[in-house]
């Protein structure tokens, strides 16, 4: 009897083992911690990828809720700067983007300031906007030369503005860089290159 009481518990261990085991093959990844979250990096980088896919309203909580958690977060303020630009509400917009400016710890978050008053003015389209983005391009290159974004905008602002030479040199300076922006520098380019036949 005492056999068989023995052999009836070590079958049920294993079945036990067995079951656990399989639940944690089978089981996701581990979720990241809800501090990780709620970062300001997270919530900027959230507000990037909505207001990429245009939800505006979704963008600027995200910005919103960065800026809550760090009152000079660069890159937030460069989002929300760009989610009033996309509102037409410019004057928000260039504030956002001084305070960008303003707060940025790094030459890059510096020289990615300058690009957002670069898509800023092109969005806005006032008189001699595309002196000031060319300007805002300048600058932004003094902080980091060879930055994708920075060729990308001015590449869309030289389309913009009907200069389709100098647009489609300045796409192909971010494939040269080669460091981000090259899947939509190559769009650029296709599209001009149809709208050039």
């Amino acid at each position: 009897m005492e056999s068989i009481k023995l052999k009836l518990f070590c079958r049920m261990t294993v079945v036990s083992l067995l079951a656990t085991l399989f639940l944690l093959a089978c089981s996701s990844t581990p979720r990241a911690p809800e501090r990780v979250l709620n970062t300001p990096g997270h919530h900027a980088y959230s507000g990037f990828k909505l207001l990429k896919k245009g939800y505006i309203f979704d963008a600027k909580r995200e910005f919103k809720l960065a800026l809550q958690l760090d009152s000079q977060y660069s890159s937030a303020y460069l989002g929300l700067g760009l989610t009033y630009g996309k509102e037409k509400r410019f004057e928000l917009a260039l504030d956002s983007m001084c305070g960008a400016r303003d707060d940025a710890k790094t030459d890059e978050e510096k020289a990615l300031a300058f690009v957002g008053f670069m898509r800023l003015y092109t969005m806005r389209g006032e008189a001699d906007w595309l002196d000031k983005v060319r300007e805002m391009f300048y600058d932004a290159l003094h902080y980091k030369k060879d930055l994708p974004e920075a060729y990308y905008y001015m590449g869309i602002a030289y389309k913009k503005a009907n200069r389709l030479y100098r647009s489609g040199n300045a796409f192909k300076k971010v494939l040269e860089i080669n460091k981000g922006l090259v899947v939509e520098s190559k769009e650029e380019l296709k599209s001009l290159g149809k709208s050039g036949q």
